[in-house]
């Protein structure tokens, strides 16, 4: 091991400030800190030249990349009333047609069943060189389905409403093509850098949930025009998208972009080197999945909890209170999508302040909420005129509100520590590859809890 050398303000080089975990050998090739600016840089053991994310440049554009990844599906989630209400609403359609009745679990389920395939498609199957490299590619596919439905949105469908349904199905799959991708190669990217870096990406997420939450609100006090708010939608959408593309040129001409690739480059080659294999060796999956298990089922549990009850399932918890502050024409808008969006939001940051537990305990905490989660909405007030297996408990709207605010930033708090612990269990030249595991089942999370909604619809009523 190198030389454990101290700065004049009595901190390491060979220390992370924020978890004091050892980051790299002084010996070797580098290593990281934080300055007084919070931004990271990289200190060549030799005396080299610090390199610092200026304007943490490349900080903000992981955060474009997790806005890029989220938002396309976002705008189509908050625009439904414009494909029910106004598309496929048409006398040539059948008011209680599958295709307007059931709109929004056929293009849910085909968007995340292809959210899942392809973030497990981008670890198994080297296709387009480097993961990174595919980045750019997929961000212009998604730039071209919003664009297109912007086209959808100005012309008249009215007279072929089946068709219009198979080319929004058909977009989805595309889009998701392009977004699943592209998730797991940006958390790919996010391994060359420390692993503050890794949480951008969910900053990035939650910003874009943050966006619609905000949006959907808006939008119904400004116009009633379902068709020109659908178009906004898309509008904000391609322009995201495109400031990611824009950030991706950017953050390639950076000095840290370039170093951090050379260190990782090295890193690993150092450590293929040493242990005595060849580069081209398989990625030894087995071996990666049992040092990391535990942590991977933790990110599934995690997603699986909350989407589970969040969103579908506490649309059909009712407010009880005529008092309550918030009216009934924005409960659901501002107790429920508004408050998740941006408590999750206040959970990722927490981690830049304390990072507590540790890779070693955090599983016990997440295990814990996730049963929290299904035992306290399960007795909220959902459905109150339904018979019920399981009695109400929580009548209290205050009660339920403060559940969801708790419940979100916990959820957003843990996401952070897993997908930041997660990628370092592993040798420096599997980090990559982990990242995208954590990815995909971060995908698997959100696609089965989605799925077992109904399941806990069917637990805590009598149907």
């Amino acid at each position: 091991m190198g030389v454990e050398k101290e700065y004049e303000d009595g901190t390491s080089p060979n220390r992370d400030e924020k978890s004091m975990q050892p980051l790299l050998d002084a010996s070797e090739l580098g290593n990281s800190k934080l300055d007084e600016t919070h931004q990271v840089a990289f200190i060549g053991a030799k005396n080299g030249p610090v390199v610092h994310d200026h304007y943490n440049l490349v900080y903000f554009t992981m955060m474009l990349f997790g806005i890029g990844c989220l938002l396309p599906w976002n705008v189509f989630i908050n625009a439904m009333a414009y494909f029910t209400e106004y598309k496929l609403n048409t006398e040539h359609l059948e008011p209680n047609s599958t295709y307007r009745v059931d709109f929004a679990f056929y293009i849910t389920n085909l968007g995340q069943l292809t959210n899942v395939i392809m973030n497990l498609v981008n670890i198994i199957i080297s296709f387009g060189g480097n993961p990174k490299n595919r980045i750019p590619y997929t961000l212009l596919l998604c730039s071209v389905v919003l664009l297109y439905h912007i086209g959808l949105a100005v012309v008249d469908s009215s007279e072929w409403p089946v068709s219009f349904f198979y080319q929004v199905c058909v977009s989805v799959v595309i889009m998701f093509i392009s977004t699943g991708i592209m998730n797991s190669s940006v958390f790919y990217v996010s391994s060359f850098f420390p692993k503050e870096y890794i949480n951008a990406i969910i900053l990035g997420n939650n910003v874009a949930g943050c966006f619609t939450a905000l949006a959907s609100i808006f939008s119904k006090q400004i116009t009633s025009n379902l068709r020109l708010a659908a178009i906004y939608y898309f509008l904000a959408a391609y322009v995201m998208v495109m400031l990611a593309l824009v950030g991706y040129f950017l953050m390639h001409r950076t000095k840290f972009y370039k170093y951090c690739v050379k260190l990782d480059e090295e890193k690993k080659q150092q450590s293929v080197s040493k242990s005595g294999d060849t580069e081209n060796k398989p990625v030894p999956y087995l071996r990666l999945l049992k040092k990391t298990g535990l942590h991977l089922f933790c990110i599934w549990l995690n997603f699986f909890s909350t989407l589970a009850v969040f969103p579908v399932f506490q649309l059909g918890i009712r407010k009880n209170s005529p008092d309550f502050i918030v009216g009934d024409d924005l409960f659901l808008d501002v107790v429920v999508f508004l408050t998740f969006n941006f408590l999750v939001l206040f959970g990722n940051m927490l981690p830049k302040i304390v990072r507590k537990p540790g890779p070693k305990w955090i599983p016990i905490p997440v295990i814990i909420r996730a049963v929290l989660v299904f035992v306290l909405f399960s007795v909220s007030n959902y459905q109150p005129d339904a018979v019920h297996r399981i009695p109400i408990l929580i009548t209290n709207d205050y009660v339920y509100w403060a559940i969801c605010f708790v419940s979100p930033f916990l959820f957003g708090y843990f996401t952070s520590l897993l997908m930041m612990y997660t990628p370092n269990l592993v040798e420096d030249e599997h980090k990559g590859t982990v990242s995208m595991i954590a990815a995909l089942m971060l995908a698997f999370g959100v696609a089965t809890g989605l799925q077992f909604t109904k399941v806990l619809e069917y637990i805590v009523l009598k149907k």
